[in-house]
C-alpha cells in the first residue's frame, strides 16, 4: 500500500523537480553573505557599542575590572575582530651560518652561560 502511494506521488511530481544530490541553488549562497540572523545581531551590537551611554558606562566598569568578556564579544560582532599582526624580527641569522659558524656560536653561548670557577 505504501509503495502504491510512493509510486502514485512520484508520478504526480513535475518533470523540473530536482533530481537526486541536485538543490535549488547549485552553487550555494556565495561566499561572505551572512544569513540573516548574523546580520541582525552584527547590527543590534553596532547600536549598542555606537550608543555614547553605553560606552560611558564600559569605561567606568573597564577602570573598574568589571567589564567581562561579553564586552569583548558584543566588540566583535559590532567591529569584527581585530587583525592579529606579527612582526618576524631576525634575531640571530642562523640560517645563514655554516655548520662550522653555529658550532662556535652554541659553544661561545654555552661558555657565557657556564659560572666562572
Amino acid at each position: 500500500m505504501a509503495i502504491a502511494a510512493n509510486s502514485r506521488l512520484l508520478a504526480r511530481l513535475p518533470r523540473t523537480a530536482f533530481q537526486p544530490g541536485q538543490s535549488g541553488n547549485p552553487r550555494g549562497r556565495a561566499p561572505g553573505t551572512r544569513n540573516k540572523v548574523t546580520r541582525e545581531a552584527r547590527e543590534a551590537a553596532e547600536r549598542l557599542v555606537d550608543d555614547p551611554e553605553y560606552r560611558e558606562a564600559l569605561r567606568v566598569r573597564m577602570i573598574d575590572g568589571t567589564a567581562g568578556a561579553m564586552e569583548a564579544l558584543m566588540w566583535f560582532y559590532a567591529k569584527g575582530k581585530p587583525a592579529e599582526r606579527v612582526e618576524q624580527v631576525e634575531r640571530f641569522p642562523c640560517a645563514r651560518l655554516t655548520d662550522e659558524e653555529l658550532r662556535v656560536q652554541l659553544l661561545d653561548l654555552l661558555q657565557s652561560l657556564t659560572p666562572a670557577k
